[in-house]
């Protein structure tokens, strides 16, 4: 009688077992590779929304000032433009750690208004253009560009 009562009651075989298992693992291995995507994409996003606004304060702190405060005091290290109308400040980071990972440019052109071509002296027209870089040892791997026009 217990032989009869074991031979009915059969269960899961290890071969069985071991097909759903793989089965298993075959349908939540490409689910692992979208999570990590997905965190690699949020990151991604997080820091072009950080350089984002970190150019939008300089260019708003420029838009603050006078045109010949911008022209000799901004940003906070002091360029001379040289023949080519072109001033530039490299390697500039935040003075309040806000942006701890970002370096930004800062590039003032004098324009010529008619075509905003480069003008070799002062026209009374700057463009502002705010470079920021993230990533990487020299800072250069993704970058985010601003430009503001700014007049007398």
């Amino acid at each position: 009688m217990i032989r009869r009562l074991l031979r009915e009651k059969s269960g899961y075989s290890l071969v069985e077992v071991l097909a759903s298992i793989v089965i298993l693992t075959l349908a939540i291995l490409p689910m692992v590779g979208m999570f990590d995507m997905g965190l690699n994409s949020a990151t991604r996003g997080s820091n072009f929304d950080k350089a984002r606004a970190l150019a939008n304060k300089q260019l708003e702190q420029a838009q603050g000032l006078s045109y010949n405060a911008v022209r000799t005091n901004f940003p906070n290290a002091p360029c001379t433009f040289g023949g080519s109308g072109l001033c530039e400040a490299t390697n500039l980071q935040d003075p309040n750690s806000e942006f701890n990972h970002f370096r930004y440019t800062i590039r003032k052109q004098y324009v010529n208004g008619s075509t905003f071509a480069n003008a070799p002296d002062d026209t009374g027209m700057m463009k502002i253009t705010v470079v920021v870089g993230w990533g990487g040892n020299t800072f250069n791997d993704t970058t985010y560009t601003a430009t503001d026009i700014k007049t007398r």
